[in-house]
């Protein structure tokens, strides 16, 4: 026979990231030396432990095993009580087997992060952000977003909404839309920041956080195109030479010419003029057959022709403890096939993971992100992408770079969109 016994209350309370303990006793009832086996089962099995876990005892002898608590502080373990079982196995009456049960609860606690996606952007009319709000925390959390202008109403910042709650393990997207109250045709652009206060507390209130600021640029830019004075300036110079020219020189050898004409010479040159005016018109039609052919023959062209196109695909990956890839997708223009003859991997900030790049379900290669900052590819017959298939990456995010809460790892192409019949 063996005695198990739970000792002090049932009950315990953790802090995450902290540790707490409690004692089992062991005694061997029993008339033979017997070894006795400790484990932990239940939910809180992957955070706890027990020390020892394998005693050897006399008939009548005892010992005290210490069970420890270890929640992780983050998101993996949730605030609230956690049910436990501590295991006792024989090995001599393995059918004496026993469990005590019991309870730990894990307090909550508030991490919230928040980044401006990006944080500066320029524009005359607008300007376009996203808010990422991430709960690094182990609780539900509310959130409030108040907008800022430490101008004083240069601007008017709009949330597709202010009031929200986030689980734990969760990032949530804000799209923000940021316009100035005033507009400019001319003159140089005009930076005003703004600022995101986010105001967030636990879901049952008992806990409540410092506001978080996420901080913004919009640089305003002039209404006209820098390009357009200075063609003004040359359109009005050029009006003012040619009319100069046509007082100064042009109409009086007009009036001297047609005062010296007689009635024969204008009767003659009316004549010529109808005679001119029919062939003109005759040219013109021609010369607009000419032109509607060779307009039709340049479109058939440009659809036939392959074209060259540059582009990215850029990520933003959230961790994650296990192999799964998040994905993020490319399109050729209108779905045509396409050929790519150079790839480029970036990790400038270094995260750590692994980026898969494929076309379609066809994964053409995988890269640990450690391995690089900056690895490029290049394919002389080109990697053909068939009709209506799309580019993909693939990112397994371990261990986002310094400065972010996710990866963002890219990759760059180089390709030639084929005709719009190629498959």
């Amino acid at each position: 026979m063996t005695a198990f016994t739970l000792l002090g209350s049932p009950t315990l309370s953790v802090e995450a990231g902290e540790e707490a303990s409690c004692e089992v006793l062991v005694r061997n009832e029993g008339t033979v030396v017997d070894q006795f086996g400790i484990d932990v089962v239940g939910e809180t099995r992957e955070w706890t432990t027990a020390s020892p876990e394998i005693v050897n005892l006399m008939p009548g002898g005892e010992a005290t095993v210490t069970v420890h608590f270890a929640p992780p502080r983050g998101p993996q373990v949730a605030a609230g009580s956690h049910a436990f079982g501590v295991r006792m196995r024989s090995r001599e009456y393995p059918e004496r087997s026993a469990v005590v049960e019991g309870s730990v609860e894990v307090a909550p606690f508030l991490a919230l992060d928040a980044e401006l996606l990006p944080a500066k952007r320029r524009g005359s009319r607008k300007a376009r952000y996203r808010l990422a709000v991430e709960n690094a925390g182990n609780t539900p959390v509310r959130i409030d977003v108040e907008p800022f202008d430490p101008e004083d109403d240069q601007l008017q910042i709009r949330l597709d909404r202010t009031l929200f709650t986030v689980p734990p393990a969760t990032v949530a997207l804000l799209r923000v839309l940021v316009r100035p109250f005033e507009r400019f045709m001319r003159g140089d652009p005009q930076p005003h920041p703004f600022e995101l206060k986010l105001l967030h507390e636990s879901v049952d209130g008992t806990l409540v956080a410092d506001p978080l600021t996420a901080k913004g640029l919009m640089t305003q830019e002039r209404m006209l195109p820098k390009w357009v004075l200075p063609l003004l300036a040359l359109l009005s110079a050029l009006a003012i030479v040619l009319t100069t020219l046509w007082f100064t020189v042009l109409a009086p050898n007009v009036k001297q010419i047609a005062s010296s004409e007689v009635a024969g010479q204008v009767s003659a040159a009316s004549s010529a003029a109808q005679a001119a005016d029919a062939a003109a018109s005759k040219a013109n039609g021609a010369q607009q057959d000419a032109h509607a052919e060779l307009s039709a023959a340049a479109a058939a062209s440009a659809a036939n022709t392959p074209t060259s196109l540059d582009f990215r695909i850029a990520t933003f990956a959230g961790p994650v403890t296990d192999s799964s890839f998040q994905q993020f997708s490319y399109s050729s223009p209108a779905g045509r096939a396409m050929d790519i003859f150079a790839i480029t991997l970036q990790n400038p900030r270094q995260d750590k993971g692994f980026i898969r790049v494929s076309i379609g379900t066809n994964v053409l290669l995988e890269s640990g992100l450690a391995n690089f900052t900056d690895q490029p590819y290049t394919y002389a017959k080109g990697l053909h992408v068939p009709k209506g298939v799309p580019v993909a990456v693939s990112v397994n995010c371990v261990t986002p770079g310094v400065g972010s809460v996710r990866c963002t790892p890219s990759a760059s192409f180089s390709a030639q969109v084929l005709p719009a019949g190629a498959n």
